[in-house]
């Protein structure tokens, strides 16, 4: 999990940004759900627990993936992880499967009240070769707090890249 590096770019546009703004230090700008959320996913990599800190006591994380465990052998990412088995169990699988990190950009940010999308671009060497898949990370948060994070990028390539698994065409051939 150490070797996971991320780069995020702060100069991304805020859409629709959010009135919602979380409690800070006097004389600071005030915090949004968008800023938060946009920042989350390099902290989880950096400093995991000052990410914790911004997790509600219920938080669940989904990753949104279609491909079956049968698909994955014995790295096998779950659909569901909570505060603990998060960075326990999902980073560990992350950074065995991306041994030389990855970098992560954000493209775009859009909030409306609870719930923030990170649309982010990624760049990293599979054990099956580039892995420059894209993101969409969704955040719903309760009492100022990270409650739900979903993933969503291409079960495609994380089943060619970083798993060993083979694009086979399947013509069907009706009887004649």
């Amino acid at each position: 999990m150490k070797n996971l590096v991320i780069s995020l770019f702060l100069s991304v546009s805020l859409l629709g940004c959010s009135q919602n703004t979380v409690n800070n230090q006097k004389g600071t700008a005030p915090v949004t759900y968008g800023d938060i959320a946009e920042n989350f996913i390099g902290l989880v990599l950096t400093q995991p627990d000052e990410a914790q800190k911004l997790l509600h006591e219920d938080f669940r994380f989904r990753y949104m993936n279609r491909i079956p465990a049968s698909l994955m052998g014995e790295l096998v990412i779950e659909d569901f992880y909570n505060r603990s088995t998060y960075f326990t169990d999902f980073l560990a699988v992350v950074g065995t499967l991306l041994p030389d990190g990855i970098v992560l950009t954000p493209i775009k940010t859009i909030s409306d009240g609870n719930h923030v999308a990170v649309i982010m671009e990624g760049r990293a060497e599979g054990k099956n070769g580039r892995y420059d898949n894209k993101y969409v990370f969704t955040y719903e948060f309760k009492e100022g707090k990270i409650f739900l994070l979903d993933e969503y990028n291409s079960d495609i390539l994380v089943a060619t890249r970083l798993y060993d698994n083979k694009l086979i065409s399947q013509t069907s051939t009706a009887p004649e």
